[in-house]
């Protein structure tokens, strides 16, 4: 049996995982800025790079249960299927997202994921308890600051309720996806061969779209792909990594909570490197909404383990 890591080790790995996620929007606007403007079709095909390169590295994982093959339960291939598609329009959301609103509007608007899972498990009938549906409404109150304090910054970029919008149903296809990814990883998959299958099938989800969209906004400067390559490597493999590895040993809403530092170090890292400001409304905004999901996040842990604490990040 591994014995448990030191606490301090746990506290490093920790926040080298936050503060790898924290660079996929900074990634993200270099991208951008490398290739003169944010489109559409730049996001698609930083999405296609991102689940491109991590499917290459987790290959190895569904390649080996290939080898040895054996039954799955009925519906998984299914349900993986589902979910694949989900992942991919995720990215093909999120990362677009970022060329039209601002760091601070969309990475505080898709980790409200906890919030959505707790939404989707209510319709399946699993009603929330007060402290939970007190979270939702700060949360709800906190995005409602953050769209219209981020529909009239200077910085809020040349499309913020759109940016806005994208950054949403990018929360809400994650928080879709992990209602699908425990109940698959119990039905026989591990973690790597999840990965790697579903990024393959939301790979190719977007690659039609990217490849119709992408060439009418290229070519792409040899910047656009170094950052590519970075989004790949550091906020999935590192920062993905990292998390899956310490909720082994740490409360699942520990890390959750943790994690919840993104807005701010991301909005941190594009006050420094691009001079983006976020406005008064959105900070505020950005403030409650954190609460409301944290409030929701702690509210949740007490229940019965949820999607949301076995893949506690979407970005």
């Amino acid at each position: 049996m591994t014995a448990r890591p030191r606490p301090l080790v746990l506290a490093v790995v920790v926040g080298t995982g936050v503060v790898a996620v924290s660079t996929g929007a900074l990634f993200t606007r270099a991208a951008y800025q490398a290739a003169g403007a944010g489109t559409l079709g730049g996001g698609l095909l930083l999405a296609l790079s991102r689940m491109g390169v991590t499917c290459l590295l987790s290959s190895g994982a569904w390649a080996r249960r290939a080898s040895r093959p054996g039954p799955l339960p009925p519906g998984t291939r299914r349900r993986t299927v589902v979910a694949g598609l989900l992942l991919g329009l995720h990215f093909a959301t999120w990362l677009p997202s970022l060329a039209f609103t601002s760091i601070a509007a969309s990475v505080t608007l898709v980790t409200t994921v906890p919030i959505w899972v707790a939404l989707m498990m209510w319709l399946r009938g699993e009603r929330p308890s007060a402290r939970s549906a007190a979270g939702i409404a700060i949360a709800v109150a906190g995005g409602a600051l953050v769209a219209f304090g981020d529909a009239g910054g200077a910085d809020a970029g040349s499309n913020p309720l759109l940016g806005d919008a994208l950054a949403l149903v990018a929360a809400i296809t994650f928080a879709a996806h992990l209602m699908l990814s425990r109940s698959v990883q119990q039905r026989g998959l591990g973690l790597w061969q999840w990965t790697s299958v579903v990024t393959a099938i939301g790979f190719l989800t977007v690659l039609p779209l990217g490849l119709l969209v992408a060439p009418g906004d290229g070519p792409y400067p040899l910047g656009f792909w170094l950052a590519a390559v970075g989004l790949a490597l550091v906020p999935q493999m590192v920062g993905h990594s990292s998390f899956t590895w310490s909720v082994r040993w740490l409360s699942p809403t520990l890390v959750s909570v943790a994690i919840l530092l993104e807005p701010l170090l991301s909005s941190l890292g594009g006050i420094v490197l691009f001079d983006e400001v976020p406005g008064p409304l959105v900070a505020v905004g950005a403030v409650v909404l954190v609460a409301g999901v944290a409030v929701t996040t702690v509210a949740e842990s007490g229940t019965a383990p949820t999607p949301a604490e076995e893949a506690v990040i979407p970005t």
